[in-house]
Formats: structure tokens, sequence, C-alpha cells
């Protein structure tokens, strides 16, 4: 059974700005930048498959930040003390 593609992911408001801002962050926040890039490419309405493989990345760890991202906003981006 195949995969379906998952939908595009919806933005809030103000986020598609401060998302390509973290994408661009400096090589100390480079987990922070990796998963701004997959939210953004999702935003795009790209396939999770394709996501991983333009980021470098496993398609579970593109679901598992399009998950964070949906729940808490870019909040769920940043890493967890």
């Amino acid at each position: 059974m195949a995969n379906r593609p998952a939908a595009a992911l919806g933005l809030r408001d103000g986020d598609f700005e401060a998302l390509n801002r973290l994408s661009r962050s400096s090589a100390g926040r480079a987990g922070l930048a990796q998963r701004a890039r997959i939210v953004l490419l999702a935003a795009e309405g790209l396939s999770n498959t394709v996501i991983a493989e333009r980021v470098g990345a496993t398609r579970t760890t593109v679901i598992g930040w399009r998950s964070r991202y949906e729940s808490a906003g870019i909040a769920g981006l940043h890493d967890q003390d």
C-alpha cells in the first residue's frame, strides 16, 4: 500500500518571514535551520520524501517536524531542554 502524499502545510500568520530567517541561521543553529526548511518546503506542498531528500533527513524526521510545527508553531522547532 503506497503512502498518500501529505497535504501542503499551512503556515501561521507571520511565520513565512520568520521561517525564512531561521532557514538561513548560522552553523551553530544548523538543526533549527533544517527544521525551518522542512516546514517551508512542506508549505510549498512537496512530499515528505522529496523534502527528506532535499534537506538530508529521513522521511520520519520530516513527518515529526511537520507535526511539531502544526501543534506548537515556530516554538516547537526549537530544541527542548
